[in-house]
């Protein structure tokens, strides 16, 4: 998807956040990295500060939320984080561990004290509803956009710009693909995009320092639609708990469904 918005040259400086995006990317960079095993809950936990809500740290949301690890699987670059103060179920079953959509929606409105709700986003994916979804997400006055996807779908988180640039002027995706293949589904955080004359580019904040700009990438849309439509895939969207029929509001403009998607 695009949008022909001033008809000019763009640069990656022209990001447009997300309504609390920007404090969800500087929360996210001040909690770098995840624990082992613990992304959901660390996407989680910077949305839950990014909405002034003190939680201690990830191992509250992850025992929350009924998070088992798996097996470590840092990316080159990052050992795993092992500091773990509270004890997290453990499986060596890849297959076996991760977070369930529902348990993380519950965490966050357990820790919030009800002040913050999640609400599921399921459906058929494509650059369309991709982009009318984050763009509707502006009538919010905070979101936090958390995303379970398959990171080997999305390009390589060191892009290099000139490339990225033409990208957003041209319209024709990068070929730097991913080299980091997270099992099992990968959580993340969408915080923002870039419009170009022909492609627009979604800023993801991810889980350690090693990818992108100290945890943050842009991502073409259409690679961003391809992760999400990889198998079981979902989005949630974290609002103030008296901002829910906005949010559902914006997923009805996607064609999408407010449902939880298979762990």
């Amino acid at each position: 998807m695009s949008s022909g918005i001033d008809g000019g040259r763009t640069d990656l400086s022209d990001v447009r956040w997300l309504p609390g995006g920007a404090r969800l990317a500087a929360e996210a960079r001040a909690e770098l990295p995840q624990k082992d095993g613990l992304d959901a809950a660390f996407v989680a936990l910077a949305a839950l500060r990014a909405a002034g809500i003190a939680v201690p740290g990830q191992d509250e949301v992850a025992r929350a939320a009924g998070t088992v690890r798996g097996p470590a699987h840092a990316p080159p670059g990052s050992a795993p984080r092992l500091d773990f103060r509270l004890t997290i179920p453990e499986t060596p079953d890849p297959a076996a561990a991760g977070t369930p959509p529902d348990g993380l929606a519950a965490a966050i409105a357990e820790l919030s004290g009800a002040r913050l709700t999640s609400v599921p986003v399921t459906g058929e994916w494509t650059t369309d509803a991709l982009f009318d979804l984050l763009v509707s997400l502006w009538e919010l006055p905070r979101v936090a956009v958390l995303a379970q996807l398959d990171a080997a779908e999305l390009g390589a988180d060191d892009t290099p710009e000139r490339a990225l640039l033409d990208y957003l002027d041209t319209g024709v995706p990068p070929l730097w693909t991913a080299r980091w293949r997270p099992v099992p589904r990968h959580f993340v955080a969408l915080a923002g995009i870039r419009i170009g004359a022909e492609g627009t580019l979604v800023s993801v904040v991810d889980t350690y320092p090693s990818l992108g700009d100290n945890g943050v990438h842009d991502q073409p849309l259409e690679w961003v639609t391809a992760a999400l439509r990889a198998g079981p895939s979902g989005v949630l969207l974290v609002v103030d708990a008296d901002q829910a029929l906005v949010a559902g509001a914006a997923v009805d403009v996607a064609r999408l469904t407010p449902s939880f998607w298979a762990p």
